[in-house]
């Protein structure tokens, strides 16, 4: 079974706009993934779908140190908005939905 298809089942799941957010704790002797998946359906060329992909990357390695309920958890981020949002509006978008991302008990 892939990660994304375990993250997918297994894990647990919410949605904060522009993002539907998978999370999944870790077992012993994994690392640490993060999957980040722009739907074809919605977006058809490849290079808007990159494009998003690399800011959402971006956006997600200057926030990481901010959220220590990460730590230890699989993540599979979704974008599910319908056009191409600057870098702005995901940096805000991101970090609203990683601040709902309850701690490791």
């Amino acid at each position: 079974m892939k990660l994304a298809e375990k993250i997918h089942t297994g894990g647990r799941k919410f949605y904060s706009w522009p993002y539907r957010v998978y999370y999944l704790d870790m077992t012993e002797g994994e690392t640490q993934s993060v999957i980040i998946s722009v739907p074809k359906k919605l977006f058809k060329r490849a290079v808007r779908r990159n494009l998003i992909r690399r800011r959402t990357r971006e956006a997600l390695r200057l926030m990481m140190g901010e959220f220590p309920a990460l730590e230890g958890r699989h993540l599979m981020l979704v974008y599910t908005a319908t056009e191409i949002l600057d870098y702005a509006a995901i940096y805000e978008g991101l970090g609203a939905a990683l601040g709902k991302i309850p701690p490791l008990s």
